[in-house]
This record gives structure tokens, sequence and C-alpha cells, in this order.
């Protein structure tokens, strides 16, 4: 039985977006199809192996009056419309081959093809393809009715061919003139066409059924096509620049494969919008700004080196990633945030930093991450903070002793910086530092960078951001939530100065983050429950679809999945934790207060405005780390400030006395 507080999604017919929103083809796609027989091939293959789904089973929790009984019956949003993936099985079988393409043929030769052609020279072959597509952008601008866009494409071509050379460069985005990049499949849902299944075609990637007959026309519209060998060249040109971060993307995400039909489905099926700039941004929006901390050497990632310890708790070997300085030098341990990865931008961006500024440093993933997950969690279920923090603790233990053993007398210091739930493990780690029974090691300094106090409270202020569409009117609610989706991809897609505030509501920033944080919870249940089933999914997860599970896993917030996963689990497997009451007093940093404030080691980074922390919170901090041992800014949100170099200044600054003399 269904639960009755939660809607069902219908898939509804809406307009789709323009083709300047596809992210997914410039990060994580085997590149741009041009296939004639995709859909008729894909069919044919699905039906011959008998490609089926498993239907999605929910719980019904109506009846259950056990601990957190009032989080289960609570009214949320709707699930988030998702294209249909009717052949799930097989295209996740050619997802692999195409991984495999890439990795195998097209990694090697994109290596050799950036050491022939220099960068500034590549940047000149995308701008000629670009321009030589001017034919395809025309037409479907008169398909669309949008004279004003022909007008303009026509123009921009005129200058980039003459004064441009031929479109080597482009001094019509200098003068303001934008490409509107329109295809026929944009052309095509302009009229109602709706591709509403995905398939994934070997060498070729993603698509839905309506790209087929749209990528056959904007090749016949293309003079490139009529090239010889132009095309090959144009798609290595395009794909070869991106190759380290899709392989980043592949290994830092649990499900590559649905993370990447979920970004195509936004991508190309919802309707085109224009961003309207404000003035001034919100709580939420601030700490959306989060997507503008990055590393800033596009090739440091490649300087990183990767390694693995042995995790006797599991017998597995957790992996991470580390940089070390010629010299010696402290070493900085860097935490993500919940979920995070070591791969993460925040993370490389804090090795980046501290390795310019004399640092050697290592990250490890998060306790909410996959990897951690399936290699160094002592429970199947993550979730309660002491133990996570333990087991964070034993790892970062592990590699400090295997670091040492490697690089011996090059490591002078060592420091803990944390972001977010990353920076609440580190207190915590830094509270059991005067554990006399405890052999693990103990930091010299402790950065922990927005940390929540409550875990409690963290959790519901995550289920109330996912749930700000309630706030909208029913009818519109779901074409308002693609739309703030849509916004997403065109800030990912580089459509933003970091300088402007974003262009999204408060509502809007909300439901965004509430949403990534669900997805991330998605992810971290269906592994957890793959390596320990409690037996409270009733969806299938050994199946090769996994869609089906994710839907019923979807429907759990963050209190749902403590109170249904986190207590049962811990009140079965741990004598000393039996009530979910003392689970929840002990998620409370405010338990640790007495060894806290003993501590002078630890340097904290708060914001005023961050929504992570009640107002009791914020004054629970200042009360007991003091001035002195607090950096509070007014404002940034959550971890939303971390760009700005007052911020990264104010960071190393609290780390530079562990510095060697000069």
């Amino acid at each position: 039985m269904l639960r009755p507080v939660k809607k069902q999604s219908s898939h509804s017919k809406e307009p789709h977006p323009s083709a300047g929103d596809r992210l997914v083809t410039r990060t994580f796609t085997w590149g741009r199809r041009s296939r004639a027989f995709r859909t008729l091939c894909l069919l044919h293959l699905a039906i011959l192996t008998g490609c089926t789904l498993t239907d999605t089973r929910r719980r019904d929790w109506s009846d259950y009056s056990g601990p957190g009984a009032e989080y289960f019956r609570r009214a949320e949003v709707f699930e988030v419309e998702e294209l249909e993936d009717p052949a799930e099985p097989l295209n996740r079988g050619l997802a692999v081959f195409n991984h495999g393409l890439m990795l195998g043929f097209y990694d090697p030769l994109s290596r050799v093809y950036r050491w022939i052609l220099p960068g500034p020279a590549r940047a000149a072959l995308g701008r000629l393809a670009q321009n030589l597509a001017f034919p395809k952008r025309l037409v479907n601008n008169l398909f669309q009715g949008k004279l004003a866009g022909a007008g303009r494409e026509t123009v921009r071509f005129l200058l980039n061919t003459t004064i441009g050379i031929a479109g080597l460069f482009d001094p019509a985005s200098r003068a303001g003139i934008e490409p509107s990049d329109l295809g026929f499949s944009e052309t095509f849902a302009f009229y109602g066409w709706d591709g509403n299944a995905y398939f994934m075609a070997p060498f070729l990637g993603p698509g839905s059924d309506r790209d087929t007959p749209a990528d056959i026309l904007d090749l016949v519209f293309n003079p490139a096509a009529y090239i010889p060998g132009a095309v090959t060249l144009f798609r290595l040109n395009r794909e070869t620049d991106g190759m380290a971060e899709y392989k980043r993307f592949v290994r830092s995400n649990y499900d590559p494969y649905t993370f990447t039909r979920y970004l195509f489905d936004v991508a190309q099926r919802h309707r085109h919008i224009d961003l309207e700039f404000g003035e001034r941004e919100s709580t939420f929006a601030q700490t959306l700004r989060a997507m503008f901390l990055t590393f800033q050497d596009e090739d440091f990632p490649g300087e990183l080196d990767d390694d693995e310890v042995l995790i006797p708790a599991t017998g597995e070997e957790l992996p991470f990633t580390y940089i070390m300085q010629d010299d010696p030098a402290p070493l900085l341990f860097v935490l993500p945030g919940l979920g995070g990865h070591r791969d993460s931008d925040s993370s490389l961006a804090f090795m980046e930093l501290a390795h310019r500024h004399g640092f050697s440093a290592v990250a490890i993933s998060n306790s909410m991450n996959f990897e951690f997950m399936e290699a160094a969690s002592s429970a199947a279920v993550p979730g309660f903070g002491p133990v996570d923090a333990h087991d964070t603790h034993v790892a970062l233990d592990l590699i400090h002793r295997w670091l040492q053993e490697e690089y011996p007398e090059r490591i002078t210091a060592t420091a803990l910086l944390g972001l977010s739930l990353g920076g609440y493990h580190a207190l915590q780690i830094a509270a059991a530092a005067d554990d006399p029974e405890s052999a693990l090691i103990r930091f010299d300094r402790y950065v922990p960078i927005n940390p929540p106090v409550s875990l409690m409270n963290g959790m519901q202020q995550l289920d109330r951001c996912f749930n700000a569409p309630m706030e909208w009117p029913e009818q519109d609610r779901r074409e308002l939530m693609s739309d703030a989706i849509v916004k997403t991809l065109k800030l990912g897609n580089g459509q933003l100065d970091s300088t402007e505030p974003l262009p999204l509501s408060e509502s809007e920033a909300r439901f965004l983050i509430g949403l990534g944080f669900r997805l991330n919870l998605m992810f971290a249940i269906h592994s957890s429950q793959s390596r320990e089933n409690l037996g409270v999914l009733l969806t299938d997860l050994s199946g090769p679809a996994r869609k089906p599970a994710y839907e019923e896993i979807f429907d759990y917030s963050y209190l749902e999945y403590f109170y249904a996963f986190v207590v049962p689990y811990f009140s079965r497997h741990r004598d000393d934790f039996r009530s979910a009451e003392d689970m929840v007093r002990l998620s409370d940093l405010r338990h640790l207060e007495d060894r806290l404030r003993e501590l002078h080691s630890v340097r904290l980074f708060s914001t005023d405005n961050d929504f992570l922390l009640s107002a009791e919170d914020a004054a629970w901090i200042q009360d007991v780390f003091g001035e002195q041992h607090t950096n509070s800014f007014e404002t940034g949100g959550h971890l939303g400030n971390l760009d700005r170099p007052e911020i990264q200044d104010a960071i190393i600054a609290s780390l530079s006395d562990l510095l060697p003399a000069g």
C-alpha cells in the first residue's frame, strides 16, 4: 500500500528546454548523438532480452506509532518528475560498454590530441565548429518563430566569418551577441513532441526517443557533415578537455548512470526559461554559492596521488587522495560535507589552497559517502554522529601512519579541516583527543567550517528545504520545481559570474538545497541496504534495474531515515545504544561541552545566517569557543562564502603558525 502522505508522480507533458542547457554533454556523456537507428535498435534489443522493470513497492507507515512517528505523517511534495527508462538493464550494460570505450580509446587518444594541439588551438577549433553550425541554429529559430534570434544568429555568423576569420575567433560574443544554440530537438519540443523514454546507445551515449530524428536533421543542416572527417574531429576536440572531469565524475558518484539520466532529463526535456537577476540574495541562495568553490588550476587534480589503507574492522581498503610537499611541512586532512567525495570540487579546492601555502594535504570521503560506507564504516547504516566520527578518526589515524612510513620526517604537524558534517566530525574527534585509552591521532589544529551543533536540527532543516514547494500553488508546483532545476543547470553551465547575485527566489533556493541532499540520502540508503538489508524497503534491490528501488527510497526524508533505519539498526546491533532518545542526545555536540571548552586547538568558522544553526546553536558556539577561537562572518549561508579570498585568507591564517619558520 502506498504511503498516504506521499503524492504519486504522474509524468505530465510539459514544454522542453533549450539545447543551451546541455550540461550533460559537456561533462558526463559519451558525446553528442548522430544516430540514425538508435530507437529501432534499442527497442529491438529490449524486446529480445525481455527487459522489464520491477514494480515499485512502498511501506504503509500510517499505523506506525514508534519513535519519530510524527515525521512519517508529514506531507511532502510529490516525487520529482524523471524520464522513463523502460530498458534500464540494457541501458546500464551499454553504459558500462561506453565507459570502457571512453577509458580504453578516447582517454589515450585525447592525451595525444592535447599534446599535439595546444589549448588555444583547440578552443579556436571549437569556435569554428560552432560557426559552421549556423544553418542549423538559423532554421530552428525560424521554425520556432524567433525572428529576433534568427537575426542575431545571422549577425553572429557574418561577424565571426569575416572579422573572426571563418569563426576561429568570436568577435560577436565580445560584442554581446551570444548564440541561441537551438536544434531540432528543441523545435520538436516546441511543437509538443515529448521525449518520454531514455535510451543509451553504444558509442554514442544517452538520448531520448525524440533525439533520433532531431539529430539526423541537425546533421542535414550542419555543413560539417559534408566535410570528410570533420564531425569526428569536432567531437574529439569537444570531448578531450572534459576527459579528466568525466573520470572524476564517474569515480566520485555512487551511480553515475542514474545521475547522468537525471541530468540529461532535466537538461533536455524541461522548458526553456530566462534567468532574471535581482539585487539581493536570500540566505539559501547564498548557500548555493558553494558551487563557485573549486580548484583554480585545471591541472591540479592530475598532480594528486591516490592510495588505500586497510581498515581492520571491515577488511576493506579505503581510498584516499593526497599531495606532499617536497620538504618537511605540516599535513592538512580535509573532510568533505554530508555525502561528499574526496574528489569533490570543495575537497580539491582546500587541498589546492593548502598546498599553495606550504602544506601537504590529504582527503577522504565523508562517512555518508558510498566509498567510505563500503570500506570504513563499522556500522552498515551510517548517520549516528559519534560512531561515524570514530570510524572517520580510525581511518585518519591509519592514513597518517601510512604517510609517516612512506614519507619519514616529512610531516611536521597535523591539522584537520572539516566542512559541514565533516566539521561536526572534526569536533567529535577533537573532543575524543583527551581520552587516555585512545591511541588514535591527536591533531595540532582543528578547523571546523559551518559545523551543525544538533544533527537532528540539521536533518529537520534539510527536510524543510526539500518541501519548500509546498508553499507554491499546487497546480503550478511541478512546473516551478522544473524551472528551479533548469536554473541551476544554466548556472552550472557558466552563465553567471560569481560576483552576480543568483537569480533564485528564497523558496527556489531552499528546494534546490533540499533536493541535492535528498539525492545524497537516496544513494546512501541504497548503498547501506545493499550491504545489509534491514527489511524496511519492500522493493527488490538486487535486480539490474535500480529505478524502482530508488523511487521507493526517495520517499524517505532525513528524519524518517533516522527513525526507520538508523535507530532500529543500532538498537539491534549495539547494547550501549538502546533508545532513540539517547541517540538524539549523543548526536548533539552539547553533550561534549565540557571537553570542547577545554580545547585550545580549535579554530571554528561560522556565518551568522547559517540555516543549519538555530539561534540557540549559534549562541552556544560563541559561548563554548569564544571570540578568540571563532571566526564569524555576517553572510554566506551554509558554506556559501568559501570562494571569497578574504575567507580563504582567514582559514589559512588560522593554520599559519603550524608552518615551519620562514
